[in-house]
């Protein structure tokens, strides 16, 4: 008996062994399976403006583009692309670099050139690397290696001269003969056939410090008895009182914005991508014009650029016309042309098409949107005295769509309607009555959460102004019109870019120049929402640490890209209208767009059209 019952046991304990292994895997399927991934939304745009490098060189153009070009011999940003033998920026140890950085600079040189750029400004930095910057620089000479115009600019003065001489000297002062030695270093460079020269005279550029004034007042002086003069332009890095008074010393100067400029330091790294300056230097019968003209474009994609670049460069017609331009290769400042990961060739192309002066131009194929409605345009129209302007920019839209118009005042309805039957292009319009609350936002949810499935884009706009500065809120509201229904050409491009790129899903206009400062601020209260609306449309992601958004909340977008924010109701998170600046739920879903549209595998675009 005892032996029959211990074989049972063993039969049942066999069973149970190979069910529990079963029921076990079952149990660690479903754990496997029921992980969620945390998902790291990056705002980067990479797909809507990334270009391949295209060929210029069969171009000719009018003017001398020179772009200041700093050697670098150490690696300062990870994400800088490898083609056609661009090495950017140079990796190698500076004992081990000059060969491979000098063709590599050819190379560069080669690229530029190609691009229609005149030449380089150097920024011979006389502190750091002297022996690899020397090197570099002699390259250049009785064209050895590099073939391209260039000349000097001079940086660190300051440190040169105090490194050199004796500790008995006060810092405040200084030994002449080092001022010798520095400019018998350079002079060489002078002769040279491919140094750049305005009116024959060697071109010196000189970053602004405390004794570079003393080196200036040395060359004049040294060059009493010599035929040749130099034409000595002076970068300033700031605006100081002090600086003011050693303008006119110089044949010409730039005043170079810092890379606070603007805006916090580390915020300019995160949020913004390239700062560009230039300034025409040109002498006219023997008497200098210290700045014929200036501008600064900041925070910029490359379209933009090309557009404020072109109409810029559309007021001179001199082909002896200099303008120099910040920077090839500025990393630290974030200001390069240089081709990175992120836009490719882009704004080298985009330069190109400035210089030689032409235009984008666009084949539309709107077939497949004429026959069938497909465009919600959503308007949230707070101050009626505008809806003329509304009318009009609607209308430019070149085929069917649906108004769609929110109001806060019944009173106004009927006559409305009238203006909208008489005037408007729309295929089918809708009045909806909202209390003033939640902005333009909440009325957007309420007015499309149902008509989702019927079209298949959106666009959004309101009537923005503002109490607390009236001319930049009309400015802005103006602007944001233009680039988004500012004629047919303009919204016909928009439709044809949505049309041909499937996972386009968004785009909307440059960040306005008048709030660029604001612009950056992100406060915790707006934070907590922008959270509180991602564990609600994305739960289990992580918001990316780049926050771009667009400023103003007006916007074209395909509603697949955005349809999870029509599907919840969150009006009982939006607070009465205080004229509220931040911290509320309004202020969180404009910034919500962009991550929204990344969780559903679109990407989004930046435009900008008109100033």
């Amino acid at each position: 008996m005892k032996e029959t019952f211990s074989i049972k046991n063993k039969i049942i304990l066999k069973y149970f062994r190979k069910i529990g292994s079963k029921i076990i895997l079952f149990i660690v399927f479903l754990l496997i399976i029921n992980i969620k991934k945390t998902i790291k939304i990056d705002n980067l745009i990479i797909e809507s403006s990334y270009q391949n490098d295209i060929d210029y060189s069969h171009f000719t153009n009018n003017y001398k583009v020179v772009v200041i070009f700093y050697i670098q011999n150490h690696i300062i940003q990870k994400h800088f692309i490898k083609e056609k033998k661009i090495l950017s920026p140079i990796k190698e140890k500076e004992k081990n670099n000059s060969f491979k950085s000098i063709l590599s600079i050819k190379e560069k040189a080669k690229l530029a050139k190609n691009h229609g750029l005149f030449g380089f400004g150097i920024v011979y930095n006389l502190i750091q690397g002297v022996a690899f910057n020397e090197e570099i620089l002699n390259s250049f000479l009785y064209n050895k290696v590099i073939n391209f115009p260039f000349f000097i600019i001079l940086d660190k003065i300051d440190e040169y001269i105090q490194n050199n001489q004796s500790f008995l000297i006060k810092k405040e002062e200084y030994n002449e003969k080092y001022l010798i030695k520095l400019y018998k270093n350079i002079e060489k460079f002078f002769d040279d056939e491919n140094y750049i020269k305005l009116g024959g005279k060697p071109i010196l550029g000189i970053f602004h410090s405390d004794f570079s004034q003393n080196f200036i007042d040395y060359i004049k002086e040294n060059e009493k008895n010599k035929k040749k003069r130099i034409f000595i332009i002076k970068i300033f890095k700031g605006n100081k009182k002090s600086d003011l008074e050693y303008k006119n010393s110089s044949n010409s100067y730039i005043e170079f914005p810092s890379q606070d400029f603007g805006f916090n330091k580390n915020l300019a790294k995160k949020y913004f991508y390239n700062f560009y300056y230039n300034n025409l230097f040109e002498e006219e019968n023997n008497k200098t014009e210290n700045i014929k003209n200036f501008f600064i474009v900041n925070g910029c994609f490359p379209n933009k650029f090309y557009i404020i670049f072109k109409k810029y460069l559309t007021s001179f017609k001199d082909n002896n016309t200099f303008l120099l331009f910040n920077a090839w290769n500025n990393y630290q400042e974030n200001t390069y042309l240089e081709p990175d990961k992120i836009f490719g060739f882009s704004y080298l192309n985009y330069l190109s098409k400035a210089i030689f002066n032409i235009d984008d131009v666009f084949k539309y194929d709107l077939e497949n949107l004429k026959n069938k409605c497909k465009i919600a345009v959503q308007v949230h129209l707070f101050y009626e005295d505008l809806i003329n302007d509304i009318i009009n920019k609607t209308n430019n839209i070149p085929v069917k769509f649906d108004l769609y118009i929110s109001i806060v005042s019944s009173e106004i309805k009927k006559n409305l309607t009238n203006f909208i039957n008489s005037y408007s292009k729309a295929n089918y319009f809708e009045i909806l009555i909202v209390k003033n609350r939640g902005r333009d936002i909440l009325p957007l949810l309420k007015q499309i959460k149902t008509k989702t499935r019927i079209y298949k884009y959106l666009c959004h706009i309101h009537t923005k102004k503002s109490k607390t500065n009236p001319k930049i809120g009309s400015l802005w509201r103006d602007y944001l019109f233009d680039n988004l229904l500012g004629n047919v050409n303009l919204v016909s491009e928009i439709l044809n870019d949505f049309e041909t790129n499937k996972k386009l899903g968004f785009i909307f206009p440059e960040t306005f120049y008048g709030i660029i400062n604001q612009f950056c601020l992100l406060s915790n209260g707006t934070k907590k929402y922008m959270d509180f609306l991602a564990s609600i449309l994305f739960p289990n992601c992580i918001l990316g640490d780049l926050l771009y958004f667009p400023a103003g909340n007006m916007f074209w977008s395909k509603i697949s890209a955005i349809f999870q924010i029509f599907n919840y109701d969150f009006s009982k998170y939006f607070s009465n209208e205080e004229n509220q600046i931040n911290d509320t739920i309004m202020h969180g879903i404009e910034r919500i767009w962009l991550y929204l549209v990344k969780f559903n595998h679109f990407y989004f675009k930046v435009i900008f059209k008109h100033f």
